[in-house]
């Protein structure tokens, strides 16, 4: 008989398919380490990206804020947890966790969140919010497989170089664009649109648009980098040569169609009509809609006006823009955003007139005999050049920071009952 068959197998030489079995148990394999050190390492990049923008959010909404601080400081214990003591509840954590980070996103750039200072508003996708849910998304996929397949990651690799390289360069590539996420290039943009809250006298709350009441609609505020609105200076960029000729040749053209409308009765003998009551901060507007289909800085489909009556001054323009696909190519230069109003079902619109904001019920709407209508591939953008309106919070800025007055009056009118202005005035 031979002697060596019944002795015991060496568990380093046991193989399942083609793959050894670790021999110093669970947890101990290549496959098993390798994962959970690329969960871990993912895990704290997505930690710092949610760190460093979080005290902008504080400043602005601590609900938003410390959303991001919870956020970061799980995604930390995750990775501490993950590599020292890995347990099956610490990977199903992981994804009822990071999907809800992903389900949240995807409400905010969609149909918008019901609660905080962007209730309603869809979001622009930007890059540090992209690159931290697919990341979110990547240690999703990384928990499944380890609560799924958890014999496969016990078991030896056979090729262990490719295996720790392949962890390696994903790890390397989300450490990269995290860093990146946290530059300057971003961050202070993002800052540059409110985020930052430094002190301004663009923004202190005196202003006549402030005085007037809140924004009438969120589409109408400052964007920054992360597509978050705010109310305030629109930020701005630095424009080379070439841009910044292009821009004065264009604005040119656009300061034609100024001496053109100066009044109401002008522009109604122009084919504009009226599409809005007079909304403090954005003036009166008349729109002209055979101009909506492309850009033209010499026609603008909109004039914006101090008031409705046929001697009102014009004080800027507007360009509404019929684009599939994204925001139109408008000005030279990166500072001119457009910006829609499309949230909660969209503005409340009769008989062509604009008669509800965005934040409007749809029963209410129905009431005033209108219909929500959200205008998802039309763009907006005004163009505060008129002498005399050359808007503090830029050009292009969303709000004039000097256009107040009364819904449905005129910008020369008292702010009305309940606003900052009225209660301001009722101190004195």
């Amino acid at each position: 008989m031979d002697s060596g068959s019944n002795a015991a197998p060496n568990p380093a030489e046991q193989s399942v398919g083609n793959a050894q079995v670790s021999p110093d148990g669970p947890g101990r394999s290549d496959r098993d380490q390798t994962v959970r050190w690329l969960a871990a390492i993912l895990s704290l990049t997505a930690a710092a990206i949610h760190f460093g923008y979080a005290p902008h959010h504080l400043s602005d909404d601590w609900a938003h804020g410390w959303f991001f601080m919870v956020i970061a400081a799980y995604q930390c214990l995750f990775a501490v947890l993950i590599v020292a003591r890995p347990r099956r509840w610490v990977w199903a954590s992981a994804i009822v966790v990071n999907a809800g980070i992903i389900a949240t996103w995807l409400v905010s750039r969609t149909v918008g969140l019901p609660f905080g200072p962007e209730e309603l508003r869809s979001e622009s996708f930007s890059a540090p919010d992209i690159v931290s849910s697919v990341i979110a998304g990547v240690i999703i996929v990384l928990s499944i497989v380890a609560l799924s397949f958890p014999a496969v990651l016990q078991r030896q690799s056979q090729d262990r170089v490719s295996l720790r390289f392949a962890a390696f360069a994903i790890g390397t590539v989300a450490v990269v664009l995290g860093a990146l996420m946290l530059t300057p290039t971003y961050t202070s943009a993002h800052e540059a649109a409110g985020h930052g809250h430094s002190e301004t006298t663009s923004l202190d709350g005196t202003t006549p648009c402030e005085l007037s009441g809140p924004p009438a609609s969120p589409g109408q505020v400052a964007l920054d980098a992360e597509g978050h609105s705010h109310r305030g200076p629109s930020p701005q960029v630095v424009l080379t040569q070439a841009e910044r000729e292009q821009l004065i040749a264009q604005q040119e053209l656009a300061r034609t169609v100024v001496a053109k409308y100066p009044t109401v009765a002008d522009a109604e003998a122009g084919g504009y009509r009226k599409s809005t009551e007079f909304v403090p901060c954005i003036g009166a507007h008349y729109t002209n809609p055979r101009l909506t289909f492309g850009f033209n800085p010499a026609r603008p489909s909109e004039l914006l006006f101090d008031g409705t009556s046929p001697n009102s001054k014009i004080v800027g323009l507007s360009y509404l823009v019929f684009s599939l696909g994204g925001a139109p190519d408008g000005f030279a230069g990166g500072n001119d955003i457009w910006h829609q109003h499309n949230s909660n079902g969209g503005l409340c619109q009769k008989g062509g007139v604009i008669v509800g904001a965005e934040a409007m019920s749809e029963d209410d709407c129905k009431a005033l005999g209108g219909k929500k209508i959200a205008l998802d591939n039309v763009w907006m953008l005004h163009d505060w050049i008129v002498p005399g309106w050359e808007c503090s919070w830029g050009v292009f800025a969303g709000e004039c920071p000097e256009l107040g007055g009364r819904t449905g009056g005129t910008a020369w009118d008292e702010p009305a009952p309940g606003s900052a202005g009225a209660q301001l005035t009722a101190a004195k």
